[in-house]
């Protein structure tokens, strides 16, 4: 699919959804590097009624989706999200602050667990839930065992080593996406249904195991996020789009 092709599915797209629509479609991990170029785009638009986010992306930095909704919103009075397939942990976030969620039969969002840099290794991100996971692990293995001296022994060192601001940092990015989490759908997804926010945040941020758990429409619906289902044309034309910026990642992965 050449560049043609896609300026007209998004044309299309826009045509169906009465919308402007922006593309982020990525594999590296959302963060502020994406602010400028987007303000651009949407100073190009310039203050339109509805803009939609056609949204690829398995997550990033935690306050960078906050920054994302705020920019977008003033320069539209509706937000909405398009997820073809992949809208993870941070970019589930952004969900968070559209007024709807388009999405397909492979759609996906996820838990919000936000990502942040391994204090070592730079170029590696880290699920903030893992940290967490591996506390409680050492303190059941610890508690539970038959010799506490022979556990106290083997833990105590790991332990020693792991600086207590590194984990005051990961505590404090868990509670960021609680907060960010809760603004996000008190002013715009649940505005007009406050009670329903604990249990989706609650749900959002505590209630999965697995980073990539995915969530569908079906159960994102369940949860209380509005969904919308993309289906027949709408939908044709969606998968396409990800189709299409798919196979150009993959040219520009090979050149």
């Amino acid at each position: 699919m050449d560049r043609e092709d896609r300026f007209n599915l998004l044309d299309r797209l826009e045509e169906l959804r009465k919308s402007k629509v922006l593309v982020y479609f990525a594999y590296t991990p959302l963060d502020d590097s994406i602010l400028i170029p987007l303000y651009r785009q949407l100073k190009e638009i310039g203050h339109t009624q509805k803009i939609d986010l056609l949204l690829h992306s398995y997550g990033g930095a935690v306050d960078t989706p906050f920054k994302v909704v705020s920019l977008i919103r003033e320069f539209c009075h509706e937000f909405a999200v398009i997820v073809p397939f992949a809208a993870k942990s941070a970019a589930s976030m952004v969900v968070l602050g559209a007024d709807e969620v388009v999405m397909g039969p492979i759609s996906e969002l996820g838990p919000i667990d936000p990502l942040v840099k391994h204090p070592v290794y730079k170029d590696v991100w880290v699920p903030v839930q893992a940290v967490r996971y591996c506390f409680d692990y050492l303190q059941r293995s610890m508690s539970n065992s038959k010799d506490p001296e022979v556990s106290s022994f083997i833990f105590t060192p790991l332990l020693q080593k792991i600086d207590p601001w590194l984990i005051g940092d990961y505590e404090k990015t868990l509670k960021a996406s609680r907060q960010y989490a809760e603004a996000l759908l008190t002013r715009y997804m649940l505005r007009e249904d406050l009670r329903s926010i604990p249990s989706v945040v609650e749900s959002l941020t505590e209630g999965y195991f697995s980073h990539g758990y995915p969530i569908g429409r079906r159960e994102a619906k369940e949860l209380g996020i509005k969904v919308i289902e993309a289906d027949d044309e709408l939908w044709d034309v969606i998968w396409k789009l990800y189709l299409g910026y798919e196979e150009l990642f993959q040219k520009e992965g090979t050149e």
